[in-house]
């Protein structure tokens, strides 16, 4: 009887052992159960991605050719990059180096020959109709600015900038200024506020090279306005957009690493037809462009808070002054604007009354990185800004 008893044990024991759950063990698999010691093969295969987001801005047809264009907005930040050192020539001269509206001007609706780089000559390209998506009244803006800088005495002594008597210095309103009513009103105000209405079912010119459908050149193109560097941002923070938001814009919003990211996951889901991805990335790219703006313009009135308070002169707190000025001015210019024109003129006019009695007031300063936190979502990040 004892020995009969021992034997049933036995023999459960190993049943027991031998009763493994079955299941689908392939991880990969969409069924995959963890807890299933013995596959009975109902394991599915695995979900492939419509598309694979590229670390690089590369992208290429079935064919190999690739399918990536900005040489426009290339072309535009290297007119600007000429125009800006013409500008700083001013600076430095010691007071020798007068500078010319005509050059400035033409320059500007590219009418220029004397292009360092003569690629640029006649290249159909300019940076005037690119500005406020057209917009008569600020390109005239921009041209009253280039006509007082080279109406005005250069400055004499080494270290100075060029300024108006109140304080504005052209170089940087023209500068910074174009960086968002050209730069940033193209990408987020044209480009990407309309892709959804591009074709992206066939190529635009395969037999001319241009092998990209309408709507993968126009978000090339939205691309092209803020770096020029297919792998950025290791490379392409040297001028624009891409240098200002791989520093403290990096570091404190993510600027750098969130737009590029967007900019490349759109591009892929345009590649692979999952348009109904698209929307989300522009949507990502807008904001993060209107905070870039926004907090440009707070970090430039921090610095001048600063400026101030180590005893630099005037000359030197009207410098940072006028670019927090010009990117608060820009702030207009992004799509879905966290400022309308009226507010943002109401707020430069304030300043206007003279840099000087408004920079050596805290208190105004301060208000004016309020107001703007504020409407911008950045009160978080006002103060290391």
């Amino acid at each position: 009887m004892k020995k009969s008893v021992l034997l049933l044990s036995v023999v459960g024991l190993f049943a027991l052992g031998s009763c493994k759950k079955k299941g689908c063990t392939d991880p990969a698999a969409p069924n995959y159960d963890s807890e299933a010691e013995k596959d009975d093969g109902s394991c599915e295969d695995p979900i492939v991605p419509a598309y694979v987001v590229p670390t690089t801005y590369e992208f290429t047809d079935a064919d190999g050719n690739s399918t990536v264009s900005y040489g426009g907005q290339t072309a535009r930040m290297d007119m600007l990059s000429e125009m800006t050192s013409y500008l700083k020539s001013a600076n430095t001269s010691g007071g020798s180096n007068q500078l010319d509206a005509a050059t400035l001007l033409a320059m500007y609706d590219n009418s220029y020959t004397g292009w360092s780089d003569q690629s640029l000559v006649g290249n159909g390209k300019q940076l005037k109709s690119k500005t406020a998506l057209g917009d008569a009244g600020v390109q005239a803006q921009f041209e009253t600015w280039m006509t007082e800088a080279a109406a005005a005495t250069p400055p004499t002594e080494e270290g100075y900038y060029l300024q108006a008597e109140t304080g504005q210095e052209w170089t940087q309103l023209i500068e910074k200024g174009l960086m968002s009513a050209c730069f940033a009103s193209q990408m987020t105000g044209n480009y990407l506020a309309g892709i959804e209405s591009d074709d992206n079912s066939v190529a635009v010119d395969p037999a001319n090279g241009k092998f990209y459908t309408e709507m993968e050149h126009h978000w090339d193109e939205a691309y092209g306005y803020f770096t020029d560097a297919v792998d950025y941002p290791t490379n392409g923070t040297n001028r624009f957009w891409g240098k200002y938001a791989n520093n403290t814009l990096e570091t404190l919003l993510g600027s750098a690493t969130t737009i590029s990211e967007a900019f490349r996951t759109g591009r892929a889901a345009i590649s692979a037809g999952v348009t109904a991805d698209v929307p989300a990335q522009v949507a990502i790219i807008q904001e993060e462009v209107r905070r870039m703006v926004a907090g440009m313009a707070i970090h430039y009135l921090n610095s001048t808070k600063q400026k101030v308070a180590d005893g630099e002169s005037q000359n030197k707190v009207n410098h940072y002054m006028s670019e927090a000025w010009a990117f608060i001015y820009g702030i207009q210019f992004c799509a879905n604007p966290d400022m309308d024109p009226q507010t943002v003129n109401g707020l430069l006019a304030q300043i206007d009354g003279g840099f000087e009695g408004f920079t050596q007031s805290t208190q105004s300063i301060n208000a004016t990185i309020d107001l703007i936190a504020a409407a911008s979502g950045l009160e978080a990040f006002k103060n290391d800004l």
